[in-house]
């Protein structure tokens, strides 16, 4: 059987309704209803560095150019990912350096 994934990134059990805050000051490049990933919000972190966070809330309390500052709520969690819908509600989070993807845990433990 084949690997099968639908997204690089992790997934972080969290309530409905729970803020999700910016993990590191920067500007938002990205806010999208992600077919897969539901509605997500990317940050430009400069340095070649992204996140993004994605099922959240159908309507995110930040729009493309806010500036972001650690900590700022971005939104809060939902269940607008379609291919995760039969987990429990929770935040997918994922980083990538240059383009490609890194593990998350790096920078949040970091």
């Amino acid at each position: 059987m084949a690997d099968w994934r639908t997204h690089a990134g992790v997934d972080i059990a969290a309530a409905a309704g729970t803020e999700v805050r910016a993990p590191a000051s920067g500007v938002v490049v990205e806010v999208t209803e992600d077919v897969m990933l539901g509605t997500t919000v990317v940050i430009d972190h400069g340095g070649d560095l992204t996140t993004t966070c994605a099922n959240l809330a159908s309507v995110p309390t930040v729009e493309v150019g806010d500036e972001v500052t650690v900590g700022d709520i971005i939104g809060s969690v939902g269940n607008t990912a379609i291919a995760e819908s039969a987990l429990a509600s929770h935040l997918h989070f994922s980083v990538e350096r240059e383009g490609q993807s890194v593990d998350p845990m790096e920078l949040l433990n970091g």
